[in-house]
């Protein structure tokens, strides 16, 4: 087994670094095809989110490659101008690190309540296109149902350990805020916009283009066609954007243009969908995802982190034992 994985994350990047590598559906399936062409690696999936983006790599015996290096090529992007901005691990640190991850005792907000999900949509990802092989989808299959546990077995004691749910927190200490705009109809928006009618605020979610069961609007929140979305904004209080659009959702010359701001911009996005030129205006407070998920992680965080670590230890000596009863099949096989 060679496994190896680079990682860039909020630990040793900031927002406008970690932009670079937040990459599409389209750019990720267009990594996986340059990976399947490398003889010398056997499968590959890459887990971008607001915090990280992460390339695991299984390679053929005896071969060395950076993951990071590899993903600044398949991205065009200068290596030497990020490489001090990475960490690669090997072997059981990369189990490790992959089961952390998934129980979100890795994210800027301790106890992640999405990334477990994030996590398992990679490996699906991956494996829709073909890219990732046996190892990889036995170790992410390991390490997420490593996360649930976790998220069931330890105390996290945190109730607002999502971006949704801090999205939404923040907003309740603005008491003007009575309307609010959500961009974007995905599993966040969706998440924001629950949460927002929940708490009594008159919600309205965008979106490009109505299809009967195929758009999931939450209960209780209005719609507006995503082309006029300004219109609304402009009769606002606040606006949060949750897309994976790789453009601005809100122009700084456009809001600029309008006769009314709101009080409160969040953008949830990254890479951001709120031009940061926004943050110019007087009258407005600006918030994106590392102003959301900072703050003071739980005080009990080292009790927690031996609870998880003992957890991980068990799930990780159950992928090792796949992997060695596999090795031996395979020696009576060639046998």
């Amino acid at each position: 087994m060679n496994i190896v994985m680079s990682y860039i994350d909020y630990n040793m990047a900031g927002l406008s670094e970690r932009e670079a590598f937040s990459c599409t559906k389209t750019q990720t399936e267009e990594i996986y095809m340059m990976l399947k062409a490398k003889p010398e690696i056997l499968g590959s999936v890459l887990i971008a989110t607001c915090n990280r983006t992460e390339l695991y790599l299984s390679l053929r015996p005896g071969v060395k490659i950076n993951p990071f290096k590899t993903l600044c090529e398949a991205i065009d992007l200068n290596y030497n101008d990020y490489a001090f901005m990475n960490k690669t691990l090997t072997g059981n640190e990369a189990v490790t690190h992959l089961c952390k991850v998934a129980a979100g005792a890795e994210s800027q907000i301790w106890g992640d309540g999405q990334i477990t999900r994030q996590v398992d949509d990679a490996i699906k990802g991956a494996q829709k296109v073909k890219a990732s092989d046996a190892v990889l989808n036995v170790l992410f299959r390991i390490g997420v149902t490593a996360g649930k546990k976790i998220k069931t077995s330890v105390d996290f004691k945190v109730h607002d350990n999502s971006t949704a749910s801090r999205a939404v927190a923040i907003l309740k200490e603005y008491p003007d805020v009575k309307n609010v705009l959500v961009i974007g109809n995905g599993m966040i928006g969706r998440l924001v916009a629950g949460l927002l009618v929940r708490n009594g605020i008159h919600t309205t979610m965008t979106l490009r283009q109505y299809r009967h069961g195929e758009n999931i609007v939450p209960k209780g929140a209005a719609t507006v066609n995503y082309g006029e979305r300004y219109s609304v904004i402009e009769k606002s209080d606040a606006v949060i954007s949750a897309t994976l659009s790789p453009h601005y959702t809100v122009y700084y010359e456009e809001a600029k243009a309008l006769s009314r701001l709101p009080e409160v911009f969040i953008d949830l996005a990254v890479p951001r969908d709120i031009d940061p030129e926004i943050e110019k205006f007087d009258q407005v407070t600006y918030y994106d995802i590392d102003h959301i998920s900072q703050g003071e992680r739980d005080l009990r965080q080292e009790e927690q982190l031996r609870e998880i670590e003992a957890i991980i230890e068990k799930y990780s000596t159950d992928f090792y034992k796949w992997y060695d009863y596999r090795e031996k099949l395979k020696l009576k096989e060639e046998a």
